[in-house]
């Protein structure tokens, strides 16, 4: 029996239709719920904004995220209402290399901090608490990391809580006391960001809500399971950035890559397990390919993107069946955007984490006032100021709803491994023409003597200079630029006597000295300070005739002293702008001596010129051979040996060209150059070279930079009527 022709058209129909509804959109159904998961990887996480933008290219909504470390990032961004593109423009533009470096600049150094910054390796500080000796927990604090994400969700703008988000989020961290995964939907946005970011050893954990919160990739790397809860999706899309273990050659090659295999083995544990929880044919895993691109590869965000997209490109015929229509698309944009915010008023201030007295003098500081609106980078400014003062482990701030407005709340922490500081410094310089030279040193500091920041600093040095000291410093009043200083330290230093480029003699000048000063901090600027002094010093040579001394060998007088020490350089010794001056006059009852100097860099991209001219002078009197001038030495006529030439009257001019070559890895500051120097001195009534006289010219190249251990310098230079010299310098002055 035939069936009419009508219905054999409509079963013709319903088989076509059946045949193509496997690639129709979900426009033409029931739109399914999506739960997007971004994994951890530190650098590699910026693959997830390539995703993204292909998510978006495919008209395919969220309708939960969950993250991890850089997929927490990401994931609270894109939860926030930042568009994949605003993203991949805050990657590119951050400054990663300035944000890895926690404190302000050391021109908005106290005073005090920049001479510590010049005399004791760059995080050598450590604390003696209880009893015992303790160091900080992490390389970081993720100070300026946390200004960047504040910006980034613009938590500067407007208190951001995940709950308020548009998108619902889930972030990912680890209870570093209990090993724990601690998931959040609720709290602080910015601030828990931040937690699941911080990877262990490299960044400080954060306190929240009295817990210790690190990078969340400890126990849940891949967090299927909370977008899973967090929205119950139909399909989830999950991400994996994580990181391949290395092999057996690459471990051997530092601890850090046998701490990074570690980290590596916890979370591919997690990942795996968690990776189970896919169902086959329903939901989508995307591995992006980042062959070559480590964790620590934040400058790559251009390629890492790219590598994202690429990834979700290949993985569109599983994501085409989850778009929706353009009109439905739009429809979840704006649900999801970011709404336009009103400039903020601050009505209070308070801060937190600190005793009264210093939680006060803190706010009082701060440019923003209640009642003003809030402007973010004189805000940020005077954190890293704050933070410059060397007192905090992290100053932030949150912006908080209260019943009369918003208000500023200050979070800041005291050093947990002080207020009894300890450092260490050491150097060590060499050249081919004379004894290799070293020292170390050690001090410990004591900084909360009283409520009005009265220090102690005892300091002692061992090697070709010895050295023991005490320095007590007292502001008049709780931040009070005006302060009182005394100081009592005794000192031996040797040195060579040298004729015709020949060391003749050694002689060894000890010291003995007290002084009290009254003194103005200038801000950032530097110091002024004058006072009395009461010396005792004696010259005696070790090797050699001790006529080479000369009759000025011992000293026993009061002296009155004035000096002016301002520092604007951006760094301590290899500085790319700024500028340093200092000048000191002492009347002793029987010399006057008038000493200074000024040095100014300035850079135009890659190179650096830096200029420096300095004298020594004795107005009235002779000086004697232990508080005299000297030429010779790294930067001080670089042809010549150290000290080699001695006397009462000094002048000095320095020219450095230098090209950047490199730079040290991320959370290690400084960079390598390569550089030429040009010196010219000279030196009237000399205690050594007597029978020199006139303009010392000096040339050289070098090799220079920042290392963890301080500035280094490794060249050859020339100076006149000498043979060309190796020299080396590493450690702090």
């Amino acid at each position: 029996m035939f069936r009419p022709l009508s219905h054999t058209l409509l079963l013709v129909c319903a088989l076509a239709l059946a045949t193509v509804a496997p690639s129709a959109s979900a426009a033409d159904g029931p739109t399914p719920r999506i739960g997007l998961v971004l994994g951890g990887g530190g650098a590699r996480g910026a693959a997830h904004v390539g995703v993204l933008k292909k998510l978006q290219e495919l008209r395919i909504p969220v309708d939960c995220v969950a993250g991890t470390s850089m997929g927490g990032l990401v994931a609270g961004a894109f939860s926030s209402g930042l568009s994949p593109a605003e993203m991949q423009t805050a990657l590119q533009e951050a400054d990663w290399r300035d944000m890895f470096s926690d404190s302000a600049s050391y021109a908005d150094f106290t005073p005090r901090l920049k001479g510590f910054s010049q005399s004791y390796i760059p995080g050598s500080e450590g604390g003696i608490k209880n009893g015992t000796l303790q160091f900080p927990s992490a390389v970081l604090s993720g100070q300026k990391i946390k200004f960047f994400i504040d910006r980034l969700v613009r938590a500067n703008a407007a208190p951001q809580r995940i709950e308020d988000q548009p998108l619902p989020l889930a972030l990912v961290t680890t209870d570093i006391v209990t090993g724990e995964a601690r998931v959040w939907r609720n709290g602080d946005l910015a601030t828990l960001m931040r937690a699941t970011m911080s990877v262990p050893g490299l960044m400080a954990p954060v306190k929240y809500e009295d817990l210790s919160l690190v990078d969340g990739g400890l126990v849940d790397n891949v967090p299927i399971a909370q977008v899973q809860q967090l929205c119950h999706p139909d399909v989830v899309i999950a991400v994996n950035v994580g990181s391949p273990l290395l092999k057996a050659e690459d471990i051997d090659a530092s601890p850090l890559a046998v701490t990074g295999q570690m980290i590596n083995l916890l979370t591919e544990q997690n990942v795996t397990k968690s990776l189970t929880l896919l169902r086959p044919g329903v939901d989508v895993y995307i591995r992006p390919a980042l062959t070559g691109i480590t964790s620590g590869d934040f400058e790559r965000s251009e390629e890492t993107i790219a590598q994202g997209y690429a990834a979700a490109a290949s993985a569109e015929p599983q994501l085409r069946h989850l778009a929706v229509s353009a009109e439905q698309y739009a429809v979840w944009q704006r649900s999801t955007s970011r709404q336009t915010l009103p400039e903020i008023t601050v009505q209070a201030i308070h801060a937190t984490g600190l005793p009264p007295k210093q939680a006060q003098v803190l706010t009082e500081k701060l440019d923003t006032k209640p009642g003003a609106a809030l402007n973010v980078q004189a805000l940020e400014n005077d954190l890293l100021n704050a933070y410059g003062e060397g007192r905090y482990s992290n100053v932030a701030y949150q912006l908080v709803r209260e019943s009369e407005g918003t208000a500023l709340n200050i979070l800041a922490t005291e050093k947990p491994w002080g207020p009894d500081l300890v450092r260490a410094g050491v150097n060590f310089s060499w050249g081919s023409s004379e004894e290799a030279r070293y020292n170390v040193r050690a001090a410990y500091h004591q900084t909360r003597l009283n409520d009005d920041g009265g220090e102690l600093l005892l300091a002692g040095q061992m090697g070709s200079d010895n050295f023991l000291g005490a320095d007590y410093y007292q502001p008049l009043e709780t931040a009070s630029a005006w302060f009182v200083q005394a100081q009592g330290f005794v000192r031996s230093r040797s040195a060579d006597l040298y004729e015709n480029g020949t060391a003749q003699a050694r002689f060894k000048v000890n010291t003995a000295e007290m002084n009290g000063a009254f003194g103005l901090n200038l801000g950032r600027y530097g110091v002024l300070k004058s006072g009395l002094l009461q010396r005792s010093q004696s010259a005696e040579t070790t090797i050699g005739s001790s006529s080479l001394l000369g009759d000025n060998n011992a000293v026993h007088n009061t002296a009155w002293f004035v000096t002016a020490d301002l520092d604007r350089f951006n760094s301590p010794f290899f500085p790319t702008g700024g500028w340093r001056a200092r000048l000191t006059q002492t009347q002793a009852s029987d010399y006057t001596k008038l000493e200074g100097s000024y040095a100014q860099s300035v850079s135009l991209g890659a190179y650096v010129l830096t200029g420096r001219m300095a004298f020594t002078r004795a107005t009235d009197g002779t000086l004697p051979i232990g508080d005299s001038a000297s030429l010779g030495g790294t930067n001080n006529l670089s042809g010549l040996a150290y000290g080699q030439v001695v006397g009462s009257d000094m002048r000095y001019l320095g020219l450095r060209s230098e090209k950047i070559m490199g730079r040290m890895p991320l959370g290690m500051r400084g960079d390598l150059r390569l550089g030429l120097s040009y010196e010219a001195g000279s030196m009237q009534q000399r205690y050594s070279e007597t029978q020199g006289s006139g303009i010392i010219r000096s040339s050289g190249v070098y090799l220079g930079g920042e290392t963890p251990l301080g500035p280094l310098y490794l060249g050859l230079a020339k100076a006149s009527d000498n043979d060309a010299r190796l020299f080396l310098f590493l450690g702090n002055p």
